[in-house]
């Protein structure tokens, strides 16, 4: 997501220094940071990888499993297509 803010926010750089309008450049840019920075905070926040119990199949972030208590585990992303 931020890669294609940059990308974004340098085409329109482009765009917007053709018509030599710098005050909307300076702004673009501060916008794109402000996102940028916005959108690292949120993902430290949220983890988006679990663990997944071999046992019970329940996903959770504990040492052991918070249902049957065991420490058998492998990593569960849904959104990184690895582990399971």
């Amino acid at each position: 997501m931020p890669r294609n803010v940059i990308i974004l926010a340098t085409i329109v750089t482009i765009l917007l220094g053709m018509f030599r309008l710098v005050l909307f450049l300076i702004l673009v840019w501060v916008a794109a940071i402000v996102f940028i920075i916005a959108y690292q905070y949120n993902s430290t926040r949220r983890p988006k990888s679990n663990f997944v119990c071999l046992d019970c199949a329940t996903l959770h972030q504990e040492s052991a499993c918070p249902k049957c208590g065991s420490r058998l585990k492998k990593i569960y992303s849904q959104s990184d297509k690895y582990g399971i």
